[in-house]
């Protein structure tokens, strides 16, 4: 009698890791499978058509040319730096932390405009900068005029140095963010999730 007395509360801990697994979990996982849908719409949603990238064709600092129409098929997030290396470290530091999400992905690049004249060493001014992805981030010296052309018309960033573009693989700007902002930074690297067509790896 005692052994069966036993048996009982075993009995009823299976039956409720049963009714867990059968029952509980199954709709938990459709739960937060929904919400996680509904999330990507939102992210989605947030997306907007701001204009088409044109008008540049610049210098990086590994002496190649950089154009809109080679940037063709790529997401690319742009920021604008100015000429003071002390201010615009830490700008170049914050776009390192969204790098770092996207740094083996070939169909991602990141422009980063600097008031510099090109013809100076712009690999070095990289280094000093933090930018060691030569491959995937570009540093483009432009003159103040042509700075302030392309982030105001090009990339219609209100405020150059505090301003982030991100923008399709078709050269259609989806969306511009705070560089100071911790949520928009990271709402940023979710809206470049949504379009990006593949995950290429390097």
């Amino acid at each position: 009698m005692d052994n069966i007395e036993e048996v009982k509360p075993a009995n009823k801990f299976w039956r409720a890791v049963v009714f867990a697994v059968l029952f509980i979990l199954p709709i938990g996982s459709v739960y937060y499978l929904y919400k996680g849908r509904a999330h990507s719409r939102t992210a989605k949603a947030e997306l907007e058509n701001l204009g088409k990238v044109d008008g540049f064709n610049l210098m990086n600092q590994q002496n190649q040319a950089i154009t809109p129409k080679g940037l063709h098929g790529k997401v690319t997030i742009v920021n604008f730096l100015p000429g003071d290396l002390s201010k615009a470290k830490p700008l170049t530091d914050r776009i390192a932390q969204v790098h770092q999400s996207f740094d083996d992905s070939d169909d991602i690049i990141f422009l980063s405009f600097l008031v510099r004249d090109s013809s100076k060493n712009l690999l070095q001014t990289a280094k000093e900068l933090g930018i060691e992805d030569h491959d995937q981030w570009y540093l483009l010296g432009t003159s103040q005029e042509e700075w302030k052309r392309l982030s105001t018309e090009v990339y219609h960033l209100p405020n150059g140095e505090n301003g982030v573009a991100m923008a399709d693989t078709s050269l259609q700007i989806r969306k511009l963010y705070d560089i100071n902002s911790n949520q928009q930074m990271g709402r940023m690297i979710e809206h470049v999730a949504k379009v990006v067509p593949k995950q290429k790896r390097r």
